[in-house]
């Protein structure tokens, strides 16, 4: 049973870790003189994928005001959807880390009961 806590610990780690570095990127692609609007699209399907796989709903529905954005070639929305999607992913991050620390806790206990 701890190796199931571990490997539900490891997917939460890889995605925040994964959308961290996605959502760099994007910050970082809108600061361009020339803004790709297509590549922050790709990006931020890249997040809303990957939230969706983990059940972040949130962070999700913070994707779909990137998109629009992205559709308009609006920077000045994109920027403030980034900023809403980033909220969201922290509020997000500290939930599923909760989670995890709550999880390792109960196998330690199930591992102490049993022995």
């Amino acid at each position: 049973m701890v190796g199931t806590a571990d490997h539900f610990g490891q997917l939460i780690n890889t995605y925040c870790l994964d959308v961290e570095s996605i959502i760099s990127q994007l910050a970082s692609y809108i600061d361009l003189p020339d803004v790709d609007f297509s590549k922050l699209a790709a990006l931020t399907t890249e997040v809303a994928e990957r939230s969706s796989r983990i059940g972040a709903e949130h962070v999700r529905l913070a994707c779909l005001d990137l998109m629009q954005a992205c559709d308009q070639k609006q920077k000045q929305n994109f920027l403030r959807a980034l900023n809403w999607t980033k909220t969201e992913f922290a509020r997000t991050k500290n939930k599923l880390q909760v989670i995890v620390q709550m999880e390792r806790r109960i196998m330690r206990l199930e591992a102490k009961q049993q022995q």
